[in-house]
């Protein structure tokens, strides 16, 4: 039994969205029937504090299309000792908007998505709902302004930036950008093949070659002095660490470079734990109807719903939930796969749990992107 709580939790407030964003894993647009009111968000907020939850990010959909979103942020701020951010497209940061926020949060990290440095660039992976003629530049430079206003206004801004097939030429040019407004951090996060994104694998999903090219070459610059502000987000240790071994990059300079570690090489995670991914063990998410999933990327799927908070407390499912304990109990000897005869297994752990999971709908399943198990297979079958 987990005796303390997740560290790190998605509260997607709702699945509403005023944009159409083709590689979403969320697979928002309308908002649900029966989405948590304000009363139930606040229980929810109560407990993961009182749980030891050390982030909590919220996220949607659009947080912003909710009319109550300061109330829940004002709240969520009001507690002391905690990370709170918010993750949104931009379109509802006007200047009245951000000035109510830093009188009642001042200290709220926000998270905008920019997915590209020019409109048309931006228009790959964002389009306006319902809208075949969407003109992507009055929504672009609204974005824009958004992203100066809070700046201006003094709040933490981070800058996030889907890495695709599609848009991993434009990653330099839009981290400039978010430079020259003056964000604090961008973070390059690299596509997840779930929700709306699964429709669209051939144009985004990045073959091993391209990903492993590009990131041993940022990393090359970042160990330069390069790109200082920038960060990486990554579904698997081994998307991190593979490249840099090819490569013969120092794994320990370009950890303290990029300010990444995977999970199994922190002693006290390794002890009690093979697999590397941190699903459900210090990472969990609530969707907008109270649905608990023990990561982002897998909420919606039905299999691994750990329960509702409707239904039981948020407490008890963490504690109880079968989904949770299946996870828990994962080892390298149970996957389907020889990730325990690798030489990454100490630091890898077993790829991505999710993304195995997206793809065959098991969770001892192998990481189907992982190249290592790709060429055992052609070795196989030759």
């Amino acid at each position: 039994m987990f005796s303390r709580g997740p560290s790190h939790v998605d509260f997607n407030l709702t699945n509403g969205c005023n944009l159409a964003c083709s590689h979403c894993h969320s697979s928002s647009g309308p908002k649900l029937d029966n989405e948590l009111t304000t009363d139930e968000i606040i229980k929810v907020i109560d407990d993961l504090y009182q749980m030891g939850t050390l982030k909590i990010a919220f996220a949607g959909g659009e947080p912003f299309i909710r009319r109550d979103i300061l109330q829940i942020l004002t709240h969520a701020c009001s507690l002391p000792g905690w990370t709170v951010s918010i993750i949104t497209n931009g379109l509802f940061l006007s200047k009245s908007m951000v000035e109510k926020l830093k009188e009642n949060c001042p200290d709220l990290a926000i998270n905008i998505s920019l997915d590209g440095s020019t409109p048309e660039n931006y228009s790959v992976l964002r389009k306006q709902v319902n809208n075949p003629n969407f003109d992507p530049k009055p929504v672009f430079e609204k974005v824009v302004r958004g992203i100066k206003t809070v700046v201006e206004a003094g709040f933490i801004t981070s800058i996030n930036f889907t890495v695709t097939k599609a848009t991993m030429d434009d990653l330099i040019p839009t981290y400039n950008l978010a430079m020259d407004l003056g964000a604090h951090a961008f973070v390059g996060i690299k596509f997840f093949p779930g929700g709306y994104g699964k429709e669209h694998l051939d144009k985004f999903e990045l073959p091993y070659e391209y990903w492993s090219n590009l990131f041993s070459e940022l990393t090359a610059q970042k160990l330069e002095g390069n790109y200082p502000n920038m960060q990486i987000s990554v579904p698997a240790a081994w998307e991190f660490y593979l490249p840099l071994v090819e490569k013969d990059i120092s794994i320990v300079d370009a950890e303290a470079s990029w300010n990444y570690r995977s999970p199994l090489r922190e002693r006290n995670f390794k002890n009690t734990h093979s697999i590397g991914d941190i699903i459900g063990v210090a990472e969990l998410s609530v969707s907008s109807n109270g649905e608990v999933y023990p990561s982002v990327l897998v909420i919606g799927e039905e299999e691994l719903e750990c329960g509702n908070l409707r239904n039981d407390s948020l407490e008890e499912i963490w504690k109880t939930s079968r989904s949770l304990r299946d996870i828990r109990e994962l080892t390298l000897d149970t996957l389907k796969s020889n990730c325990k005869d690798c030489g990454l297994q100490d630091i890898c752990g077993g790829g991505s749990r999710s993304r195995a999971y997206a793809k065959y709908s098991d969770l001892n399943a192998y990481d189907y992107t992982c190249p290592i198990i790709k060429r055992e297979e052609v070795l196989l079958n030759a």
